[in-house]
């Protein structure tokens, strides 16, 4: 049984709401103001929040402002009741997060539908929350175990009888699979930081840092990249310098995981371009490549642990890359374009603020 809560002043409106919600099985209580509400709703958690925006003591906008603050109570859906004469108030309360409004005198079916509508969407944001924690306890066992296999199995071979060859072939191959699990954990990480930061506030850590893109970072960056892909001898660079308004960090997670997708879905004989110029006051960088390419639908579904095309290719991974180039470049106000066209090319526009 859902529960909601309804903040209105005028008694008589509060009882008629309240006892049509009750009759239609919902779980419902009530307060008389806006101070009132924003406890009721810190201590009981409903599922959904029916408020009017004038009231005394705390008006609506004041309610919403406040549940935003507690990560608890901000996901919480938010509908407001106003006056049609208070159409000003609108775009103020939707640009605070609303979720929805309705203007007195409202029809019950309207004030029902909104309802119905507004719990259906917080329903599929939390079974996607669902389906996400399942993703990682079944993929992180996995992906953590796959390099660790030949880590534990070589380094229990290794003793004193061997030759030397075969010692140095083998601490080779352990190096490379530490290196690559390492990686694994690192982009984990990243990710969590980059969650944790954007329910923090958008654009706030590193925004005035700056970084030099020349050639030599982007190579350094390549040299970084697993070495079945052949990242020196398949990428072409051409970029012209110039000093961004983004962490070093985080420019090279972009660079590195931008080029790693273009290797690693596209044939052996092709090559990943990488080219960068100033066009007005951005800095635009292009990373295309002749591939597999993703559909539109892929496109628009970039999702953490959503890997693409993963019917037809079982390459290992997360799926975490293009999420995490997103979040970085929505968080620092730059632009990410794709443009693809399946098995013929991909091209990645980054267009990121001078500095």
């Amino acid at each position: 049984m859902y529960k909601i809560l309804v903040i209105e002043d005028d008694s008589k409106l509060r009882k008629n709401i309240c006892e049509l919600l009750e009759n239609e099985d919902y779980k419902v209580e009530h307060a008389e103001n806006g101070l009132i509400g924003v406890e009721m709703a810190r201590t009981t958690y409903p599922d959904l929040i029916i408020s009017d925006i004038m009231m005394p003591k705390m008006n609506g906008f004041e309610v919403l402002k406040e549940l935003l603050k507690d990560e608890e109570t901000a996901s919480i859906p938010l509908i407001f009741l106003t006056a049609k004469a208070e159409v000003e108030s609108f775009r103020e309360g939707m640009n605070l997060g609303a979720d929805d409004y309705l203007f007195k005198p409202f029809r019950i079916t309207d004030l029902l539908t909104a309802i119905e509508t507004r719990l259906k969407k917080k329903e599929l944001a939390t079974l996607k929350i669902r389906e996400m924690q399942e993703q990682i306890s079944r993929k992180i066992p996995h992906e953590l175990r796959t390099p660790l296999v030949p880590i534990l199995g070589l380094s229990e071979l290794i003793d004193e009888e061997m030759d030397i060859t075969e010692i140095k072939e083998m601490a080779k191959i352990i190096r490379a699979n530490g290196k690559r699990l390492h990686q694994k954990v690192e982009k984990f990480i990243l990710y969590n930081d980059l969650i944790i930061e954007e329910k923090k506030t958008k654009n706030k850590a590193g925004s005035l840092s700056n970084t030099l893109i020349c050639e030599e970072i982007i190579y350094q960056c390549l040299s970084e990249i697993e070495n079945k892909l052949k990242p020196t001898d398949r990428v072409r660079l051409k970029v012209e310098p110039a000093s961004i308004i983004l962490p070093e960090y985080f420019f090279t997670t972009i660079i590195k995981e931008l080029i790693e997708n273009g290797l690693k879905y596209s044939e052996e004989n092709t090559f990943v371009t990488v080219e960068g110029i100033k066009e007005n006051n951005n800095y635009k960088l292009t990373i295309s490549d002749l591939g597999r390419g993703m559909t539109e639908r892929e496109i628009n579904l970039i999702n953490a642990f959503e890997k693409f095309g993963k019917q037809q290719f079982t390459e290992a991974g997360f799926g975490l890359g293009l999420t995490i180039v997103k979040k970085i470049l929505d968080s620092h106000n730059c632009k990410f374009l794709i443009n693809s066209e399946t098995n013929k090319f991909t091209r990645c526009d980054v267009l990121i603020p001078l500095y």
